[in-house]
C-alpha cells in the first residue's frame, strides 16, 4: 500500500505485485496521477531490478482514474520491457482508458487483453508439437 500525500488517511493507489505464469502482473487499484505515477515508476524499478523479469503485465481493473502522468508511467513501463527484449500486456482497462489508450495511439504499442488469463497465454509459446 502506499502513503497519501493529500493526508485523508486513505491511499489513493494500491499497487499489488504478483507472479504470474508469465512473468510478473503489476495490480493497480486507484488512481493514478501525477502524484501516483512516480510511485508505479519506483514500484516497476524494483521488479525490473529482478534479473530475468522481462515479462509484465499491467492490471488495471482497479483502476479508477488514469491521466497524462498515469499514460507516461505505463510508456516508462514499455521503455523498460523493450530494453530487456520483453514483452508487455495491459489487462482490463475499463471502457474510458481504452478510449483514451485508443485516441492516444499506445493501443499500438500496449497490447489490451480482456482477462488476465488471456494476456498470460499470449505470453506463453503454445506447447511443441510432436514429431510424426
Amino acid at each position: 500500500m502506499n502513503p497519501d500525500p493529500s493526508g485523508s488517511g486513505q491511499p489513493t493507489l494500491v499497487i499489488l505485485v504478483l507472479p504470474s505464469v508469465a512473468g510478473v502482473t503489476v495490480a493497480l487499484q486507484g488512481e493514478l496521477d501525477m502524484v501516483t505515477a512516480s510511485w508505479l515508476r519506483q514500484e516497476l524499478d524494483q521488479v525490473f531490478a529482478e534479473p530475468g523479469r522481462k515479462r509484465l503485465i499491467l492490471d488495471l481493473s482497479g483502476l479508477t482514474f488514469c491521466d497524462s502522468s498515469g499514460l507516461g508511467a505505463m510508456i516508462g513501463a514499455y521503455n523498460q520491457v523493450q530494453q530487456t527484449g520483453g514483452q508487455i500486456a495491459l489487462v482490463g482497462a475499463q471502457e474510458r482508458l481504452r478510449s483514451l489508450l485508443v485516441r492516444t495511439g499506445l493501443d499500438r504499442i500496449l497490447p489490451h487483453y480482456p482477462t488476465l488469463a488471456e494476456a498470460e497465454s499470449a505470453f506463453t509459446p503454445p506447447p511443441p508439437t510432436p514429431d510424426i
